[in-house]
């Protein structure tokens, strides 16, 4: 197999199709790229037995064939060349000849024959959603996902699409965000889908907000197309927890505050917080939040006062510092309402307005403040 291609279409490439190559596995092939010859293009994939990233080059001079390419040693010396042509020549043993016009280098290659085949979407049904409104839907949930690999199920964002609109929900068991678009509607797909948390943050970098993004759903696995290729995952197989069951219905204190000074003033003063718990507590009485922690280990302490407006009893809740900033982060009005009820329940976080067609709910947990 011999073939040529310019440095920065394999570079842009190779960045992409490094999103999904294990950093550390039993198996060498899953830290290559397999180079493969269709129909006089050049595909190279890439997988990690979960997620398959599959691209399409455009190139001159390519002679069929098939052969995996550790991928980091090709990335690193892809990188440092000039902007040139490089060219590659596989030998019948396998070794990978790479020329540009400032050297040679080899490496050797695994025989193709080694590399996972590519998933197969089976009783896949189409459908096509905007790509803006994907990319709002994963921006809105998927930092909600665990990091748990004991609880798979909560490691995915949960799709719920039907005649009534498109509800997506993804928790980690701390804070909960449900986000719902009524005018996603499709007539072609009725049904629910736990698609995992990484899957969705590779493919948020990929989408372009102009172009319509093309979704098969099938019973094991889940595609995306883009221009030049497709990105593929494995659904999560299980069954999705009760979210409305644990979405508080008689929060009744209403809290609202300024989104930009609350989350800088919770950045300053957890910098003080207990590194493990990393607990602030919020003071909150009818026109201010005194926003406070204290690490006794390391002598360090913090507080701020905020200017806001509630309409309950005073109260003191704790939070950890980082999942309410995160939440902060996440909320798009200028100014957030926070529903309460005591320092024992979630609270949940709204924007002031939402339209007839669109609406975000988060819960956050809160932390029990240490005496």
């Amino acid at each position: 197999m011999n073939f040529s291609i310019n440095k920065s279409t394999l570079l842009k490439t190779l960045q992409i199709l490094s999103k999904v190559t294990p950093t550390r596995t039993t198996m060498p092939i899953l830290g290559c790229a397999l180079f493969t010859e269709k129909n006089n293009k050049l595909n190279i994939r890439t997988t990690d037995l979960e997620i398959s990233i599959s691209m399409d080059c455009e190139i001159n001079n390519i002679e069929k064939g098939a052969i995996a390419i550790p991928l980091n040693k090709l990335l690193e010396i892809t990188n440092a060349m000039p902007e040139c042509n490089i060219d590659f020549s596989i030998s019948d043993i396998g070794k990978v000849k790479i020329k540009c016009m400032q050297g040679q280098y080899t490496v050797m290659g695994f025989p193709s024959e080694e590399f996972p085949s590519d998933q197969k979407i089976e009783n896949g049904t189409k459908f096509s959603i905007k790509g803006k409104e994907l990319i709002n839907i994963i921006n809105n949930t998927a930092y909600a996902t665990s990091n748990d690999d004991l609880k798979p199920v909560l490691q995915g964002v949960l799709f719920q699409i039907n005649e009534k609109g498109f509800v997506s929900v993804a928790t980690d068991g701390h804070r909960l965000v449900k986000y719902e678009k009524k005018d996603l509607q499709t007539d072609d797909y009725n049904g629910s889908v736990i698609v995992p948390g990484k899957f969705l943050t590779v493919l948020n970098n990929q989408l372009e907000e102009e172009n319509e993004a093309s979704m098969v759903i099938g019973d094991n696995h889940i595609q995306i197309k883009l221009k030049n290729g497709t990105i593929s995952s494995r659904i999560i197989k299980e069954t999705y927890p009760d979210y409305n069951g644990v979405i508080p219905v008689d929060n009744t204190k209403t809290l609202i505050v300024d989104k930009e000074l609350f989350s800088d003033a919770i950045k300053r003063v957890s910098i003080f917080s207990n590194k493990s718990s990393r607990q602030v507590a919020l003071n909150i009485t009818k026109n201010n939040i005194i926003i406070t922690t204290e690490d006794p280990e390391n002598i360090t302490s913090g507080k701020e006062t905020l200017d806001c407006t509630y309409d309950g009893d005073p109260m003191t809740i704790g939070y950890n510092a980082l999942y309410l900033k995160e939440v902060l982060q996440h909320q798009s009005s200028s100014e957030i309402k926070i529903m309460l009820k005591s320092p024992l329940n979630a609270g949940l976080f709204l924007p002031m307005e939402q339209n007839e067609n669109e609406s975000k709910t988060t819960l956050l947990m809160p932390i029990r403040l240490n005496d």
